[in-house]
């Protein structure tokens, strides 16, 4: 690809005389929603491409198309990706070190078989009787959380900034209609209670998965408006991407059903089951059931990221964001994936090498909430070629909640908090406060 991440108006790393090259994960589709096309994946080459391969392969190729072009070899790489193209830089990174001098990951699609697994627990729950929440309903728990946290972090902006402890003060219980059942839109009924509650938790597993996983993440469904009806024009993708606008069917709808139904349904029909009549729905996301040996199989390829020793050792310079709201890929599985880094490779090597922001409202590519503007390219590149530290130096800026406010990039696990004076739209009113 040639433009920008994160919506930054800094020139292209075209127009800044990159070299650039990308890849299709080796596989096309003519599908409505290609990106959830997952029928190729069924040929075990074409999973390993998409898993984690694609990338290498581009690059040796293009490291030799440059030569042959211009007479010389790249001074640097970069890799660079969000969500899927995000796991595949770690991959990347980790398993050829010396191939590449940076990377910036964005929200990473990475631990494939368990962020399946955790979208497939969220989709039975809301697949559950009268569990699945209208827009009204989600207005009515987004409107409850501003009340309960938005001020947690010194400052009512829209957004909730001190996600851990919304995380443990909010009581979405609080909302239960008189009795339980659902009895309109100022309330909410057990099931949908229930629903909720199963998003937000971790799920025990039966067993450990091949990477050492022993439950999954679950999402922030609290602190981010999901799906809230909005009449933002970014409001139909943020609800596309978070939990659509009916309850998960089989076979999918592509009109209504949210794009994680899309990518477990595929995932589990074409990789796991290799079925493609299986209902999604049905799978045991705590046993695995029959598939368990299936399960095992492809859990133990996704640890292939996890060792970054080497890209440590070379001085390789890895900048990682993700958004607090993001329901496809849960941000509790990259600070799982951060802690897990920073306790293998200790906290100098992993200082060295490694600065890991979260952004409060931000979901997946997109939010009305806080929609992120950032240009981490160059952000890299002054870590990398002049050796300056973005620490928590880096600002963003919000084109859609409130177009034009900034603030600071905290490393995780700290937060911005507002000092209580000063611009509330400008960062440098902000300071990075542990939770």
């Amino acid at each position: 690809m040639t433009g920008n991440s994160l919506n930054t108006l800094a020139p292209t790393p075209l127009a800044r005389g990159y070299a650039v090259f990308a890849s299709d994960g080796g596989h096309q589709s003519t599908a409505a929603s290609p990106g959830a096309d997952a029928s190729a994946l069924a040929n075990e080459e074409a999973y390993s491409n998409w898993l984690s391969d694609a990338p290498r392969k581009a690059r040796d190729v293009a490291g030799q198309i440059i030569r042959a072009y211009y007479g010389v070899d790249a001074a640097r790489f970069y890799a660079v990706g969000s969500s899927t193209g995000g796991r595949e830089a770690l991959f990347a990174t980790a398993r050829s070190p010396a191939d590449w001098d940076g990377a910036l990951v964005l929200y990473p699609a990475r631990d494939v078989v368990s962020l399946t697994l955790g979208l497939t627990a969220t989709l039975q729950a809301l697949s559950a009787p009268g569990a699945f929440p209208s827009a009204a309903k989600r207005s009515l728990v987004w409107d409850a959380v501003l009340a309960e946290c938005d001020a947690l972090d010194g400052l009512a902006d829209g957004v909730v900034g001190d996600v851990a402890s919304c995380n443990g003060r909010f009581d979405v219980t609080a909302l239960r209609c008189m009795g339980g059942e659902d009895t309109g839109d100022a309330c909410l009924s057990d099931a949908q209670i229930h629903a909720l509650e199963a998003i937000n938790a971790p799920v025990r597993l039966a067993s450990p998965l091949a990477d050492g996983d022993t439950e999954l993440a679950g999402f922030n469904v609290y602190s981010a408006a999901q799906g809230v009806g909005t009449d933002s024009p970014l409001e139909p993708h943020v609800q596309s991407v978070d939990l659509g606008s009916r309850a998960p069917t089989f076979p999918v709808d592509p009109l209504t059903s949210s794009f994680a139904a899309a990518l477990a349904d595929g995932f589990m029909r074409h990789v796991v089951v290799r079925d493609p009549s299986f209902d999604y729905r049905t799978f045991d996301v705590r046993t695995f059931g029959p598939h368990a040996t299936r399960v095992e199989e492809l859990s133990a390829l996704d640890g292939g990221d996890a060792d970054m020793g080497g890209f440590a050792a070379r001085g390789g310079k890895l900048l990682l964001l993700h958004g607090t709201g993001d329901m496809l890929t849960s941000p509790r599985t990259t600070e799982r994936y951060v802690d897990g880094l920073q306790a293998s490779l200790g906290a100098t090597a992993a200082g060295a090498m490694l600065r890991y922001y979260e952004v409060p409202g931000f979901q997946h590519s997109v939010s009305t909430v806080f929609q992120v503007s950032w240009d981490g390219l160059s952000a890299l590149e002054r870590w990398v070629e002049g050796g300056e530290d973005p620490g928590d130096a880096e600002v963003v800026t919000d084109l859609a909640g409130v177009p034009g406010r900034t603030r600071p990039l905290c490393r995780y696990p700290t937060f911005a908090r507002y000092r209580g004076t000063g611009d509330p739209d400008d960062a440098a009113s902000f300071e990075c406060a542990a939770p």
